[in-house]
């Protein structure tokens, strides 16, 4: 089967070799291509709009509802994060050796993980040979200390009474030598003077006596200088050696501590390769941007991660809520504290019920397939979650933005714009009359008419075929078609006075291509709303119908 644009070229073909007497059938063939081209019937393009069939429903009067309808995942809003604690080895980070699967249900104290610690292993052995090198050292330094500790002792309480004893021992062998000498000296003077001893005797007595006084002040100034200067010089220097050995026992010591303190770091390092559940709940692994890599970096055992990411976490079943995303265009719309309703793809029938519990304020940067869209991440606290509530589980929301108990409501398609000025079509007894309100809030079927209308009034579901019978512009689609007549009739006209077959052709399907531009429009784009489509509709069509651009559309919808 050929799309409509392909039936026209091919039937343009055919009708350019039909010449001279051939050129009514060609101008026919033309026309059938355009009405093949638009989609459009014979009664569309020759019948007046009024013609179209009149669909008409009242306006009512009762509660007006908007929802803002989005998808989320459900998640803990208490989770208890099991993150890796072992420093990085390098920049890849320390590897998965075992995990344990995810969903598994585990209690306090339970195996999660086991991490690679082969390294750590060996790093623990060369440690506590260095933890053993620094106590030899810190031993040397301490028996060091001690041994000049004793030093001062002994020579306190020891040798430096030795010495003085000695000293001491001297000054009494130089007086008793002088003492002697004096009494020698004495009797040879005696003696001398009676002529019993020559002079040569009396001198060497007297030099004796000379003698023995110096050696006593020789033993005399070597006990002074013993008690007075040798004693302090000596103390203060066992005194520095005993400071100096001190401070080597404490540079010693502290060379020790930190070898052991790496040692109890590798030892910690080594007990935290074994991760273990620290509450009871249900293993969830930790969320990996899969889309920014080739899945290599999931959580499962040969992965590596870095110190302080995430692995598992644990949520609180009992503390459960929603994360959902709301577009740009409505997040206005939503508050803190707005009542939620919450459906679940995995649970079937069941409603829950919630609140909003907080609307970020700034879009989320993880919407890489849509990055032109901004969305915002908003939680709901979900109040009293079931039991068969898991982390993960798709769910639909509709947040309660607003609630008007009273009003007048009419279908969003009921309402057209013109000029700035919303219009409804209204049925009063056989005629039609157009009626311009005043448009309030709207969800995706019913705005709500304020003035202009009111209850059980009958407003035409299809104004665009209608607007011509109250005096309001066509619609810019409905222009299109006129167009595409007037076209065709005008190609009729031309071949009469003696036009081709081929330049009728030709023109006619530039009419084809006028018209099927709003055509295209009309189904507007994904996410769009019902009036926003039939807006863009019109906007896109103004410039094929040759006609002075008009909008058409609704108020603006929720």
């Amino acid at each position: 089967m050929f799309e409509p644009s392909q039936w026209a070229d091919h039937l343009g073909v055919f009708a350019r070799r039909l010449k001279g007497r051939w050129r009514g059938p060609a101008i026919a063939v033309a026309g059938l291509a355009l009405l093949a081209a638009g989609g459009w019937t014979a009664r569309d393009l020759f019948l007046p709009s009024g013609s179209a069939e009149l669909i008409t429903e009242r306006a009512r009067l009762g509660a007006f509802v908007h929802d803002v309808v989005e998808r989320g995942e459900v998640e803990s809003s208490a989770n208890v994060n099991v993150t890796c604690e072992v420093q990085s080895q390098n920049a890849e980070g320390v590897r998965i050796i075992d995990i344990v699967p995810e969903g598994t249900v585990v209690k306090a104290g339970d195996f999660l993980v086991k991490l690679d610690d082969a390294k750590l292993s060996t790093d623990r052995a060369t440690q506590q040979i260095a933890v053993n090198t620094a106590a030899a050292a810190l031993s040397q330094a301490e028996f060091e200390r001690e041994a000049q500790i004793i030093a001062k002792q002994e020579y306190e309480l020891g040798k430096f009474h030795e010495e003085e004893a000695k000293l001491e021992s001297e000054l009494l062998v130089a007086e008793e030598n002088i003492r002697r000498a004096k009494n020698v000296l004495k009797y040879s003077k005696r003696m001398a003077s009676r002529g019993y001893i020559d002079r040569f005797k009396l001198e060497a007595d007297q030099f004796a006596v000379a003698k023995y006084q110096k050696e006593l002040r020789v033993a005399q100034v070597k006990l002074d200088v013993l008690r007075n200067y040798t004693k302090i010089k000596t103390i203060k220097e066992l005194e520095s050696k005993i400071k100096i050995s001190e401070a080597k026992v404490k540079s010693e010591g502290a060379k020790h501590q930190i070898e052991l303190d790496k040692l109890a770091q590798l030892e910690s390092q080594l007990a935290k390769c074994t991760i273990k559940a620290p509450i009871d709940g249900q293993v969830v692994y930790a969320e990996i941007q899969r889309w920014r890599s080739n899945g290599d970096d999931a959580i499962r055992a040969g992965t590596r991660v870095r110190e302080q990411q995430v692995i598992i976490r644990l949520p609180d079943p009992q503390k459960m809520q929603v994360k959902a995303r709301i577009s740009e265009a409505r997040v206005d719309r939503v508050k803190a504290g707005m009542k939620v309703k919450i459906e679940l793809d995995a649970l079937p029938g069941l409603e829950l019920h919630g609140q909003v519990k907080k609307v970020n304020p700034y879009p989320s940067d993880d919407n890489w397939f849509s990055s032109n869209v901004k969305e915002y991440a908003t939680f709901i606290e979900i109040s009293d979650p079931p039991n068969a509530l898991r982390p993960g589980m798709s769910a639909h929301v509709a947040i309660r933005v607003e609630t008007q108990p009273k009003a007048v409501q009419v279908p969003v398609q009921a309402v057209v714009e013109r000029e700035g000025k919303f219009y409804c079509l209204v049925r009063e007894r056989a005629k039609l009359a157009a009626r311009e309100v005043l448009i309030g809030s709207s969800n995706e079927k019913f705005l709500v008419i304020r003035d202009g209308v009111t209850e059980g009034q009958e407003v035409v579901m299809n104004p665009r075929a209608h607007l011509d019978e109250v005096g309001l512009p066509a619609i810019d689609v409905d222009a299109g078609k006129v167009a595409a007549r007037e076209a065709i009739e005008g190609e009729a006209k031309s071949s009469a006075a003696g036009q081709t077959a081929e330049e009728t052709t030709t023109e006619a399907a530039a009419a084809t291509e006028a018209t099927a531009t709003p055509t295209a429009a009309a189904g507007g784009t994904k996410g769009e709303s019902s009036t926003e489509a039939v807006q863009k509709t019109a906007e896109t069509a103004a410039p094929t119908s040759g006609e002075p651009a008009a909008t058409s559309g609704v108020g603006p919808s929720g």
